[in-house]
């Protein structure tokens, strides 16, 4: 089973990303939703020299970003607590007082209403909207204790325009030539929007291509993405899934949607909270554990870890309790289907 491992704010470091390599990670995957394209190009081509120097046959994953928006700035990771109150508004260089929140988007007021209630951080956290300050600036009451802190995602009415988006990942492409990674990672946000991004590059160095699945565009049009040449693997986006949708349906939705991209012979690549447990539990979460028991006997070609080792202080412990997890699953299945 392949095991990609997210390579994040925590983890740039050359001795974490030798560690996340030699805990036996298949894949190390550096994403483009946070810091500048110059910034994520040289984090590449120093993954790249690592792998080279180690003489490891990891490969590097390019992460295209999501069409979505995020919170930005230099928020320091903030601790909230229920009902207390929050200030956001649209980023500008002119913002610089620390309690305010900035969102990558312009006119914020206009993507709210008084009373809605949305979340932060794949649901981690949700807040309330109370007040429409002005064009750019509300206010909102936090409903359950929680960490917020910049690259967090925020769901709003409406996302980032699809001109703006290409552009960016129109900028991306161009610039990862440079680097050159073995596989790059793209959303799929509607029929006509990835039809524009497949012709965005030429991706003349080959790369393999990984599809994510994140919202019910996706999972309504996972037949078509199946179908399609363009894509060697398809990701299945838990941590987005989980907001999209009514969060119910998660579970058999997953089972469903390995069943028809195993039919497809895609590679299957499940994603986000795996085992989240071990970030700060020296044993995982029990629940952590049989959901990674399931994606094995599901027959998913692959895992990938996100916060779990972008985010850690141990990421290296965190590969070992998954690889300890899956090779004791396929154990079992061997040793099942032997008996039949």
């Amino acid at each position: 089973m392949i095991i990609i491992a997210a390579v994040g704010l925590k983890t740039y470091s050359e001795e974490s990303v030798k560690k996340i390599i030699l805990a036996g990670a298949d894949a190390i995957r550096y994403s483009f939703n946070y810091g500048t394209i110059e910034q994520n190009i040289e984090h590449i081509k120093d993954g790249i020299k690592i792998i080279d120097e180690l003489n490891s046959s990891a490969k590097v994953i390019a992460n295209l970003p999501s069409n979505k928006v995020r919170l930005v700035g230099s928020i320091k990771p903030r601790e909230v607590n229920e009902n207390d109150e929050i200030t956001l508004c649209s980023a500008s260089p002119e913002v610089n007082d620390e309690q305010i929140i900035q969102v990558d988007t312009k006119n914020l007021a206009q993507k709210v209403y008084v009373n809605q209630i949305t979340t932060i951080d794949h649901g981690k956290i949700a807040i309330q909207i109370f007040e429409i300050l002005n064009n750019d600036t509300i206010k909102a009451k936090v409903l359950n204790h929680g960490l917020i802190q910049a690259t967090h995602g925020i769901n709003l009415i409406k996302d980032a325009g699809e001109d703006k988006y290409l552009e960016k990942c129109k900028m991306i492409l161009d610039k990862l030539g440079e680097a050159e990674p073995q596989l790059i990672s793209i959303p799929f946000v509607n029929v006509n929007t990835n039809v524009k991004i497949k012709n965005l590059s030429k991706y003349e160095w080959k790369p393999k291509i990984m599809v994510r699945v994140e919202d019910r565009e996706g999972v309504e049009n996972l037949e078509l993405i199946c179908q399609d040449p363009f894509y060697d693997m398809i990701l299945i986006n838990r941590g987005e899934l989980g907001v999209a949708l009514p969060f119910e349906r998660l579970g058999t939705l997953q089972k469903e949607m390995i069943g028809t991209i195993k039919k497809h012979k895609k590679q299957v690549i499940i994603s986000s909270q795996i085992i989240e447990g071990t970030i700060n539990n020296y044993i995982p979460m029990r629940s952590d554990i049989l959901d990674l028991t399931n994606i094995v006997l599901d027959g998913a070609d692959g895992i990938m870890l996100c916060h779990e080792t972008a985010l850690s202080t141990r990421p290296a412990y965190t590969l070992s309790v998954a690889k300890k997890i899956i090779i004791e699953v396929e154990k079992y299945k061997s040793q099942f289907y032997c008996k039949l």
